[in-house]
């Protein structure tokens, strides 16, 4: 089962074509012609609540996120995918602990995407197989530590056994030359951004 998940973003530009939705509190007010199934939060960015919504209100003081919180509802709710919306944008500290929740979502087993502006990005550990158009730039960053990334196919700089340091820019702005790519992360995690 799949879910999107909303966060608390400036704005949100994608189309959000889930039929499963879940609001991170201030996630709702970027939602268009979608009902979300429910909002969870303290609810401290909507002014105005739904009365015909699920809604989980979690207390003010609290020692994880909405967005944490939306990533462990999905999970104890058998969704197996989930696809986040809004990671990237408002405050640096919020958008690396969104980018966290992508690291959560994995090891908690699910699989993850988060869809922005022109841009998919892809939590990887284990083997990647992306379906591209050719000349998309894909870059390849460690995530959280040493990764190292091996066996890529389809893409224009080769990566094998190439060890990707969070102290320097290697695997930034690659390219795909086919219309699939593929390589293996044998150590670490990586996030690859893909531009559409």
């Amino acid at each position: 089962m799949e879910t999107a998940i909303v966060l608390n973003s400036p704005s949100i530009s994608r189309e959000i074509t889930e039929t499963h939705v879940i609001c991170a509190d201030g996630g709702y007010k970027n939602l268009r012609d979608v009902k979300p199934s429910v909002i969870v939060g303290d609810m401290d960015s909507i002014s105005h609540l739904p009365n015909d919504i699920k809604l989980i209100k979690l207390p003010t003081e609290k020692n994880l996120s909405d967005g944490e919180f939306a990533v462990r509802y999905a999970h104890e709710n058998g969704f197996s995918k989930i696809v986040l919306y809004g990671i990237l944008g408002g405050r640096i500290d919020h958008v690396l602990c969104n980018l966290a929740l992508m690291k959560l979502a994995n090891s908690l087993g699910l699989d993850v995407v988060a869809k922005e502006d022109g841009l998919n990005v892809h939590f990887v550990n284990g083997e990647c197989d992306l379906s591209v158009k050719k000349g998309t730039t894909i870059s390849i960053l460690p995530y959280a530590g040493e990764a190292i990334v091996t066996s890529s196919q389809g893409l224009y700089y080769p990566l094998e056994n190439l060890t990707l340091t969070t102290s320097d820019t290697r695997g930034l702005s690659n390219v795909a030359t086919a219309e699939k790519i593929h390589f293996s992360v044998t150590k670490g995690d990586v996030l690859v951004f893909q531009y559409i």
